[in-house]
């Protein structure tokens, strides 16, 4: 939606099928997408590449055969060569990193004016020419609220924009948008706004926060919406913020924050410390946990386990740690970790079971960090084992107490009687939120 307010906004022509709702085949769809100068996908990750492939499949079976664009997170921080293993053989599919690359595909086909940048853009343009059932579908339930890109901290794992300072959008852009959005609300007589900020560490730079919740809790108070918000925090920059501002937290929750998840991500100094997350302490996760429902906050722990050259005794140390925590009636989100993805310090082009992914794009849905761990991601059984047991461990234990939303999927064999079966089951296993 942002993206299509920018190019909006510089005079190009835009229009938005969502592909939950509509097929690239759909007869009513199909002459406006073969019309189309440029047509663009969203790949949110990795795991969301081989099903981008397909559609590039469709869309030329249909005869299309003018420029494809790929963005987004699963792409942006690729290099070169695995863009090129995956898509190189169409020639006509771009990968679009940054702004500049943005640009440029777009001024070559249509000479597009300069684009503004997305951290001055409101998503109202692009809101204003959904269907109204489709608007209705997304901002009736939790949706992604654009706040801030970028963190400081650098963990090995996290294919993010990390090592990086964080940049904030323009208040300006903020309040259109969730100005649109709560009227919107507000007419068809719901009361909460609900969304996840996009923040990668909430307390990082919490002034900017503060402002920016202070500003949605307005709006919506001029349109008698309650916002209903939750993001993802270190617990590093949570302790301090607050230790700093003891009121911090309160003043949040007034605002509307009612869920922080904590990056904690193992319970061990030695997984930290492989992982380059040397930001965790287990006293300050403590902390930060009580500071949160004391001030009314829910606290979450995500914890990813299961890294490739882990010791068995640091699995043991994660299910004690999310035990005693759940024990306490805190939410527990177990995911299985992926120690070699794309974009990350471990994706080296000489390791072959790199190559392997460079090899069959269709692997890459096995690094979905809610897969069980597989011989692509867990090539020692020992390992994988371990890990999957303590994976389904904390599932099936917490789950039927409501302290675990995240449900497993299962990776799906390449052939045999096994593959629709896999198919099957992830096909109707909820989503994690």
């Amino acid at each position: 939606m942002n993206l299509g307010s920018r190019l909006l906004n510089a005079g190009i022509e835009v229009s938005f099928d969502d592909l939950n709702y509509v097929s690239l085949r759909d007869p009513a769809i199909v002459p406006h997408i073969i019309d189309a100068d440029l047509i663009g996908f969203t790949v949110l990750g990795p795991p969301y590449i081989p099903g981008i492939a397909r559609n590039i499949r469709d869309l030329r079976s249909l005869g299309y055969r003018k420029p494809i664009l790929l963005g987004g997170e699963g792409v942006a921080r690729l290099e070169p060569t695995d863009f090129q293993s995956w898509f190189g053989d169409d020639k006509r599919v771009r990968q679009v990193k940054n702004d500049a690359d943005l640009e440029s595909a777009i001024g070559i086909q249509i000479g597009a004016k300069p684009i503004r940048s997305a951290f001055e853009t409101s998503m109202v343009p692009m809101l204003r020419k959904l269907p109204a059932k489709w608007l209705m579908k997304y901002i009736k339930q939790e949706f992604a609220l654009f706040m801030s890109n970028g963190c400081m901290f650098n963990c090995h794992f996290c294919q993010a924009a990390k090592g990086q300072p964080e940049q904030y959008r323009a208040l300006e852009s903020l309040e259109e948008e969730v100005d649109f959005i709560a009227e919107g609300l507000a007419l068809m007589g719901h009361p909460h706004l609900t969304a996840y900020l996009t923040n990668l560490d909430l307390f990082q730079n919490v002034d900017q926060l503060e402002e920016r919740l202070a500003l949605i809790h307005r709006v919506c108070d001029k349109h008698r919406i309650t916002p209903r918000l939750r993001g993802l925090a270190t617990s590093k920059c949570t302790f301090l913020a607050c230790q700093s501002d003891p009121e911090l937290p309160h003043r949040l929750r007034h605002y509307g924050l009612r869920t922080v998840g904590f990056g904690a991500d193992g319970a061990s100094e030695a997984t930290w410390r492989r992982e380059n997350k040397r930001h965790n302490a287990l006293s300050e996760l403590e902390v930060v946990v009580r500071t949160m429902k004391n001030a009314d906050i829910s606290p979450e722990l995500l914890m990813v386990l299961g890294f490739q050259g882990g010791k068995p005794g640091e699995i043991f140390a994660d299910l004690g740690f999310s035990f005693r925590h759940a024990l306490r009636k805190t939410v527990i989100r177990p995911y299985l970790a992926k120690s070699k993805t794309p974009s990350t310090g471990r994706w080296f082009g000489d390791d072959p079971e790199v190559e392997n992914f460079r090899k069959d794009a269709t692997l890459l849905t096995r690094l979905d960090y809610a897969m069980l761990g597989s011989r692509e991601t867990h090539p020692k059984r020992s390992e994988r084992w371990l890990a999957n047991a303590a994976y389904l461990t904390l599932i099936g234990t917490l789950a039927p107490f409501d302290l675990c939303p995240t449900r497993p999927l299962v990776p799906v064999p390449r052939s045999g009687p096994l593959r629709r079966l896999s198919q099957t089951i992830n096909r109707y296993i909820p989503f994690d939120r």
